[in-house]
C-alpha cells in the first residue's frame, strides 16, 4: 500500500544536523559532481536560521531547507541530511533513526531516467530500476505558485547490498519545472518509527519550491 500523504499528528521530531564524512552524502555528491565540473556545479543559501533557502541559479528556483537538517551546495540542486544525536553516516549506509533527501534534474539521472518524458513515466522506470516491486503512482499536490507542473509520487522499498544488508525505504517526488524534470528521492531504514515525520519533511520542502525568475 502507498502510504497517504499525511503528517505525523501530535508527534515531533528532534531533528538536528551532524557533520559528515565519506557518508552517504558523499556518495550522492561525488557521483552528481563527476558528471559537472566542481566549478560549474554548485548552490547557494540564502538567509539564516529557519529562514534558509537553497538557491539554484542554474535551473532559476529556490527551495526552503527542512529546519535543523544540514544541506549540501555542491551541486546545482540540493541534498538535504539528518542524523539522530549521537548517529552518525558511514558509508553506503543511513544509521537508525536518519536520512537522506536528494533533489536530481533529470539531465543528471541514469540513462534509463533520461528516457522519461513525463514525470508518471520516470516514476516508473525509477521505481522498476531500484525498488523491490512496483509501486502505483498518485498525482501530488503543489501550490499554485510554484511552478511546478505534472507532480506525482510515489514510495518502495530498495535493498541495499551493505554489511547490514538493511532495507531503505524511498520515497520519491517527480515533477516538471520550467520544461524540465526534476525528482526528489527521501532515504531513510524501512520501518524506522521517523518515517512519517521524515515524509513530512520531504512533502514540505518541494512544496516550497518557487521560481526565482518568471519561467
Amino acid at each position: 500500500m502507498i502510504m497517504p500523504i499525511c503528517g505525523v499528528g501530535s508527534r515531533r521530531l528532534g531533528l538536528r544536523a551532524v557533520g559528515i564524512s565519506m557518508s552517504l552524502l558523499s556518495e550522492f555528491v561525488i557521483i552528481a559532481s563527476s558528471v559537472v565540473p566542481p566549478a560549474a556545479a554548485h548552490g547557494r543559501l540564502s538567509g539564516r536560521g529557519a529562514a534558509r533557502t537553497f538557491v539554484s541559479d542554474k535551473y532559476r528556483f529556490s527551495m526552503a531547507v527542512p529546519a535543523d537538517w544540514g544541506v549540501s551546495t555542491a551541486l546545482d540542486t540540493p541534498v538535504f541530511f539528518y542524523a539522530a544525536p549521537g548517529q552518525k553516516f558511514s558509508q553506503d549506509a543511513i544509521p537508525p533513526g536518519a536520512a537522506v533527501i536528494a533533489v536530481e534534474p533529470q539531465e543528471k539521472a541514469s540513462r534509463e531516467a533520461r528516457t522519461a518524458s513525463t514525470p508518471e513515466t520516470w516514476a516508473v522506470t525509477d521505481a522498476d530500476a531500484f525498488g523491490s516491486s512496483i509501486p502505483s503512482v498518485e498525482r501530488f499536490p503543489v501550490p499554485d505558485n510554484s511552478g511546478i507542473s505534472g507532480a506525482v509520487w510515489c514510495s518502495y522499498d530498495e535493498p541495499r547490498y551493505s554489511r547490514d544488508q538493511r532495507m531503505q525505504h524511498v520515497v520519491a517526488i517527480f515533477w516538471r519545472f520550467d520544461r524540465k524534470l526534476f525528482a526528489a528521492h527521501l532515504r531513510y531504514n524501512a520501518g524506522d518509527p521517523s518515517g512519517l515525520a521524515f515524509e513530512r519533511v520531504l512533502f514540505r520542502a518541494v512544496r516550497s519550491i518557487r521560481p526565482t525568475e518568471k519561467p
